[in-house]
């Protein structure tokens, strides 16, 4: 009927898939009837309690059509359970696939950065849709992403092996299914810019970006966004979800936005936890507060980070 995976994180329990999905679904047969569905929840909070069990379900998509039974469910089991708004998935959907090409040639710009970048510098824009090439391909858009974001109040997740080695495999799995697609820009032997997407449907979800800040100046992810596009365009595709997080650059290419929610369980007598996450879904619930942190605080944080890594790293 249904399925899910959960890692224990200091005593929480949260979603094994968080460890390279945007968002997480518990996964329910397509055939399950309200009353099954029901059922699995029903079954699934009374495992919960019967194991004392604390968790966090972060990044639940607001479209899932399982959450209010979820809800209704967990609140009749006796246990505490909050849903907090989290976070937001910026999405371009048109009306035909046509329509987002359109979209895109109305950028102010986009389609010049595509000229230049081959006029100028021979680049060629690719597009892989199994696992070509694969090895090679992960490798240097790890190291690209790296490049990226380094000294960046963000650093990369692709730094280490482990990672980069997690990155390989679950790219050739999501080949093997048939849902991976890359897009990258080529100039010579060289790839400055990549763009890791699934195909769902109709719609490409956004997984992974980066380019090169040595071709910074002929916005190579602007010319490799339009070029997404006109590949949609012609494949039928006539939305695309950029993932979670708010961050500026992708609202200059959206349209609309989806909430992502994050949900809390545990027994009452969990006090510190139950506190904790009231006073979240109070500040989360004020929009305003939201944007000056997300603007102002969590940047000045994320540098104050960086500074005390750095200062680690020359005492040792």
């Amino acid at each position: 009927m249904g399925a899910a995976f959960f890692q224990n994180e200091d005593g929480v329990y949260k979603f094994l898939s968080e460890i390279k999905s945007d968002y997480n679904f518990v996964t329910l047969h397509k055939d399950c009837t309200q009353e099954e569905i029901r059922l699995f929840f029903r079954n699934f909070f009374r495992e919960v309690k019967k194991r004392n069990w604390t968790i966090i379900l972060n990044y639940q998509p607001s479209w899932a059509e399982y959450l209010p039974v979820l809800e209704q469910e967990g609140k009749a089991s006796g246990l505490f359970i909050v849903v907090s708004k989290h976070s937001i998935c910026p999405v371009l959907e048109g009306e035909t696939p046509k329509s987002i090409h359109d979209w895109f040639n109305g950028l102010k710009n986009f389609r010049y950065y595509v000229n230049r970048l081959k006029k100028q510098q021979g680049a060629e824009f690719e597009v892989l849709t199994g696992d070509e090439d694969l090895d090679r391909w992960n490798d240097e858009f790890c190291n690209c992403h790296v490049k990226r974001w380094a000294n960046t109040p963000t650093p990369s997740d692709y730094s280490t092996a482990n990672m980069q080695e997690l990155s390989r495999e679950v790219f050739r799995a999501w080949a093997q299914d048939g849902a991976l697609t890359r897009f990258s820009i080529r100039i010579g032997e060289e790839r400055i810019a990549f763009n890791v997407a699934l195909r769902q449907g109709n719609a490409l979800v956004g997984h992974a970006q980066a380019y090169d800040p040595d071709f910074g100046k002929f916005s190579p992810g602007k010319a490799l966004m339009y070029f997404i596009g006109e590949w949609m365009a012609e494949n039928g595709f006539n939305k695309i979800d950029f993932g979670k997080g708010g961050e500026a650059y992708k609202f200059g290419m959206t349209n609309g936005e989806l909430e992502l929610y994050k949900i809390f369980i545990s027994s009452y007598s969990n006090v510190p936890f139950v506190v904790k996450s009231k006073l979240e879904k109070t500040v989360r619930s004020n929009t305003g507060f939201i944007s000056v942190y997300r603007g102002k605080i969590r940047p000045k944080l994320q540098e104050a980070r960086i500074r005390v890594r750095g200062g680690i790293s020359k005492l040792f």
